[in-house]
């Protein structure tokens, strides 16, 4: 009988067998960059009035979405990254919700927000389309270019967050291993 793979798990090492590093997450800030230089760009992009500082020690970064959505849409996006024992980024949540958002307005829940976030991310980071993973025994939508895997799930009936995580890093398991990749 032959072996069946998803489709994710054929992006995965297709992806990997290619040897591409995609470490852009968003304003200038990539996966593998220190702490150091991670607090360094927030600091600057505080200076500017980009972005600010979040509730639990997250950025939060506001902007008006017109690419996806048929009239511009505020949004709210918290991040906060992850680091290894190294003080590298490892992994960033980004964690999106509408600006308006109350309970009385249904048309802002997360379920809503999740597949217009899934359309942006494909604007800003273009490569591969999303397809389902089973990821902690969940099926959610997930898209990978080179290292660059991207998660895309419902929090809350307000928040979508949007994983990016460097699949080469140690601390993710995946189906191909480090060392059947193309150097």
């Amino acid at each position: 009988m032959g072996c069946f793979q998803s489709d994710y798990t054929k992006m995965v090492k297709a992806e990997l067998a290619k040897g591409i590093r995609k470490d852009s997450v968003l304003l200038g800030i990539y996966l593998g960059e220190s702490r150091n230089d991670f607090y360094g760009k927030c600091f600057d992009l505080n200076k500017q009035q980009i972005a600010t500082e979040g509730a639990g020690y997250s950025i939060q970064y506001l902007f008006t979405d017109s690419l996806v959505h048929k009239n511009p849409t505020p949004i709210k996006l918290l991040f906060v990254p992850a680091f290894d024992d190294k003080n590298v980024i490892t992994n960033i949540d980004l964690n999106f919700s509408y600006q308006g958002w109350s309970p009385w307005n249904e048309h802002l829940f997360a379920d809503t927000l999740k597949t217009k976030m899934m359309d942006l991310l494909m604007h800003w980071y273009g490569g591969n389309e999303f397809v389902i993973a089973n990821v902690d025994g969940k099926e959610i939508p997930a898209k990978v270019d080179g290292n660059r895997r991207i998660l895309v799930y419902v929090r809350d009936e307000q928040s979508v967050v949007v994983r990016v995580q460097d699949i080469l890093h140690p601390k993710f398991r995946h189906s191909i291993s480090a060392g059947e990749v193309k150097k």
